[in-house]
């Protein structure tokens, strides 16, 4: 520790030194833990001493029990002149925004590239808020860029206000360049070397003075200040004993206000003259109680502070609080801390109209720097302590602001709640009735509770007048958007139609954008040719007004429009790039959490494991998630299963529970499809079938194919595989289910040009049925095989050519039979599709198949010539045979026109002009 002036610090050589290299260089991230009075502040300053950085400093604080937010940045930020200024106003208010504004905090302390060493000292973090938590991992994440390091303080004997601060030091932790110092008490050569320091004596009774300190260095200078007293009560509180009227009712007014005090505050608070003020803070200096920091006092430790107040009757707590209030309410400073404190000080004085007040005017201050967690929080307090004002709209009103903030900060679920007691009110006005429904409805869905959303949307429909406003757009298009989510497709592009209509004439780009998102989307997946085009639209025109819920939804449906309608290249290239997005956007948004969960489930069916188990560890390691980000979890465990992971992918579907509920179909169907597969890889066939067939039944309502389709595959490869290797010997019960999986398969055959997934899964749903009945063969696993092949699944390709394989080795073509196995094993053994694998080895090892080497039609990727992808190359070889458009798209199981963007890119990437030269390097290519 480091003892008053001219005594040395005691030990801790290698923590020093530690610590003293973030003073020196950039890039350090060091966190500082130890119980209270263990030495951490002292530690910091004895590192400092040397120190050749710019050092910035600030301290969390609390008040009355309660964190300050934003006070140890305020305090910083005020250093440099106040806070920097945002570009965008109050009204733009997002959860992306809150993240550029992490980012101009950043900039304006230390942007990247400065020349200028800069080190960050942050006091008690322990009563952190979850803003300061976010803007510290940020910047330690980025620290070494902006020539930067940081030095965090934090008392591990109290648990954190907020658990965001838990979560911050296992992030920080993690980082490069990250130190944890944890301090212990002084051991008892250390507390001799102490106690002669600071006494000059040579002669130490070691034992007497460890064992009434307990090596805590605070409390043993303490102690040598006053060795008579008997409990650590009396040691923290001897400096205070000694003290005079005025002082000592000084230091209990002080300690109300907290740790420090601004000199301005206290006097006005005292009611002491100016000479008797002046005399009593000149006493409470000079016996060490308050310390003098500029304009402000401080007390010259936490500890000393908690045990004045721990004197306090309850009377002279409200009496001094309210004193307190007054004093702050009167100061010029207009800043977020001050208002929280006014607020908590006329709390704690048994003022509720006030503390209401001033809770409001800081839950909006924090609102505008993007604080949303810390608004959220002032709002309640603002609704607990206020009263109606007896106008509704204005109560609507601020019940807007109070669900808005806690939305943002990540509880759909308590803006519901506040939203709907607003609107038990029936007097509110029509109009802003309906838009308020209408926001009513987002967070139901966002809170998980689609059925009430759309009860929701309906009301704040049938609210809306007769002239068609802003608000009619904006209605509209979240009905549209909610049937689309609930695979109403007609609905849904009725709706959205009206929605697009209205906004052209009255709404707001981000409206129209969505409109056109959910307009598209819709008419997509039901076939209409001209659909994608309006998506498309709506992605420009989403990236135009930089509205980041909008694009990341566009984005979200642009890559599962891609894959149902034969376009599995662009499919995922937008998967990639809408991940390219997250780290703007982030998963706060819960469009954000759908973008990344189709994304990653793209990647996943193009094969892409080792990238997706990446992006997941990224997302999900770490962070508590909640609302639609825990269908991150269900990403997860499909990854898993395909790799052959049953446990672990049964804890990711116990992380998902809480969407067992949801009434979405792809919910539904996705719960489900993860649910069979591992009750069969658990050897339940009994457990699979019955998840199957209740999924099957709860999308039977809805406009669906594709779930339905792939489910009712699950269910009847699960009855192939438990009636074992003879077909056809179904018992009455097997019958009813095989039938009752064979209904759910639409006699209707799917065109593979308009929708190679839906194809592909129709064609092995039947392929599966036939291996039941005894009727599959090997043509009919081909053509799974080519069809999976063209919609880019390589797991199901492989799946395909082991049941094409099994029908070769009926047939008794072993040649046949050991080419499809080999080929299969090749695709599965590159996936890392563990079970798929498995079950090809049991294949080849049952019927003692000869080895033959595995044609290799798909190249793999780093093995393709001219930076072709993995279609472009089968069209390269499909030109070398002198094939027009139309056989190559009948050979692929695609579109014309895709051929034709196809052989465009193919032509551009060998930098060739026509389809013969193109030819000709194919046929160079093959040799």
């Amino acid at each position: 520790m480091v003892g008053t002036a001219g005594v040395p610090y005691v030990g801790r050589v290698h923590h020093r030194a530690a610590v003293a290299a973030a003073f020196a260089e950039p890039g350090h991230i060091v966190l500082i833990c130890g119980e209270a009075g263990v030495g951490k502040s002292s530690l910091v300053a004895a590192a400092r001493a040397d120190a050749v950085a710019e050092v910035l400093e600030g301290s969390c604080l609390q008040l009355a029990g309660q964190p300050l937010p934003l006070a140890a940045l305020e305090q910083i930020f005020f250093s440099r002149g106040g806070w920097p200024e945002t570009a965008d106003g109050a009204e733009q208010q997002s959860a992306e925004q809150r993240l550029r504004a992490i980012r101009l905090w950043a900039d304006a302390l230390a942007p990247v590239g400065s020349q200028t060493l800069t080190t960050v000292v942050i006091d008690d973090l322990h009563w952190a808020d979850e803003t300061t938590c976010d803007f510290l991992v940020y910047l330690a994440a980025t620290a070494a860029r902006r020539r930067l390091s940081l030095v965090l303080t934090l008392r591990n004997d109290e648990t954190p206000k907020v658990g965001r601060v838990q979560q911050a030091v296992g992030e920080l932790a993690r980082l490069p360049g990250a130190v944890n110092v944890e301090l212990q008490r002084l051991d008892r050569q250390e507390c001799a070397e102490l106690v002669r320091a600071l006494t000059g004596a040579t002669d130490v009774d070691v034992d007497t003075w460890y064992e009434r300190s307990q090596g805590n260095p605070y409390l043993l200078g303490e102690l040598v200040k006053d060795p008579g007293a008997r409990r650590v009560k009396d040691v923290l509180l001897s400096r205070v004993y000694s003290l005079g009227p005025d002082a000592a009712q000084l230091v209990r007014l002080a300690a109300v206000f907290g740790l420090w005090v601004a000199d301005a505050q206290l006097h006005a608070a005292s009611v002491l003259p100016p000479d008797r003020y002046t005399a009593a803070v000149h006493e409470a200096i000079d016996v060490g109680v308050f310390v003098n920091e500029g304009a402000d006092y401080a007390f010259r430790h936490s500890l000393m502070c908690e045990a004045v107040l721990s004197q306090l009757l309850p009377i002279e707590r409200r009496m001094l609080h309210e004193r307190a209030a007054r004093a702050m309410a009167e100061d010029p400073a207009d800043d977020m801390v001050t208002a929280v404190a006014v607020s908590v000080h006329w709390e704690a004085a048994g003022v509720p109209d006030q503390a209401a007040a001033w809770s409001l005017r800081a839950a909006r201050k924090a609102r505008d720097r993007n604080a949303y967690a810390e608004a959220w929080g002032h709002y309640q307090r603002a609704l607990q302590f206020g009263r109606s004002s007896g106008d509704a709209s204005q109560d609507l009103d601020l019940a807007l602001e109070a669900a808005g903030a806690a939305r943002l900060a990540g509880d759909p679920a308590a803006a519901v709640e506040v939203l709907e007691k607003a609107l038990q009110d029936r007097t509110v006005p029509a109009e802003q009735r309906a838009i308020a429904l209408e926001r009513l409805g987002c967070f139901l869905w966002e809170a998980g509770q689609t059925g009430r959303s759309q009860a929701a949307y309906a009301e704040a429909a049938e609210t809306l007048g007769p002239e068609v406003t802003s608000c009619h757009a904006q209605v509209w298009g979240a009905m549209g958007r909610a049937a689309f989510i609930m695979a109403e497709f007609d609905a849904a592009i009725r709706l959205s139609e009206r929605a697009v209509a209205a906004a052209r004439q009255h709404g707001t780009p981000a409206v129209l954008a969505d409109a056109l998102t959910t307009r598209g989307a819709a008419g997509a997946l039901i076939g209409d040719t001209t659909a994608l085009d309006v998506l498309r639209e709506g992605v420009r025109l989403a990236r135009d007004v930089h509205d980041g819920a909008v694009l990341c939804r566009s984005y979200a449906n642009l890559m599962v429009v891609y894959e149902f309608t034969g376009r599995p290249a662009e499919a995922c290239a937008a998967a990639l790039e809408g991940l390219a997005l997250l780290p703007e956007y982030g998963l706060e948004l819960a469009v954000g959490a759908a973008l990344a969960c189709n994304a990653v489930n793209l990647l996943r069916r193009r094969g892409y494991y080792e990238r997706c188990e990446a992006v997941l560890a990224e997302l999900l390691d770490g962070h508590v998630i909640q609302g639609q980000g825990l269908h991150l979890h269900l990403e997860r465990a499909e990854l898993l299963l395909a790799m052959g992971r049953p446990a672990a992918a049964r804890a990711s579907l116990e992380a998902a529970a809480a969407l067992r509920d949801v009434d979405e179909p792809a919910v539904v169907a996705a719960i489900a499809s993860a649910e069979a597969q591992l009750l069969a890889q658990e050897g339940d066939p009994e457990g699979c079938y019955r998840t199957v067939d209740e999924a099957l039944r709860r999308l039977a309502g809805t406009q669906d194919r594709h779930f339905r389709t792939e489910l009712a595959g699950i269910g009847l490869r699960n009855e192939a595989d438990r009636s074992g290797p003879v077909p056809g010997r179904a018992d009455p019960a097997a019958a009813a289910r095989i039938n009752r999986l064979a209904a759910a398969i639409d006699d209707r055959e799917p065109d593979p040009d308009g929708d190679v997934t839906l194809a592909a899964d129709h064609r092995t749903a039947r392929n599966e049925l036939g291996r039941l009945r005894g009727t599959a063969d090997a043509d009919d696993w081909a053509a799974a095989v080519r069809l999976w092949r063209a919609a880019d699944r390589p797991r199901e390709e492989a799946y395909c050519l082991l049941r094409q394989a099994e029908c070769h080795a009926t047939a008794r073509h072993r040649d046949k039979a050991a080419a499809a196995a080999a080929e299969a094993r090749a695709i599965a053994d590159r996936l890392g599709a563990a079970p798929v694998l498995a079950e090809i080895d049991a294949f080849v090892a049952r019927t003692r198949l000869p080895a033959v080497p595995a044609p290799s039609p798909r190249a793999v990727p780093e093995d393709r010539p001219f930076g072709l992808t993995e279609r472009e190359f089968e069209v390269l070889a499909l030109l070398g045979t002198g094939a027009t458009n139309r056989q190559i798209a009948r050979k692929l199981f695609i579109s014309e026109r895709t051929v034709g963007v196809h052989v465009s890119r193919v032509l551009h990437k060998l930098q060739v002009t026509n389809r013969a030269q193109a030819a000709a390097v194919a046929a160079k290519v093959a040799r």
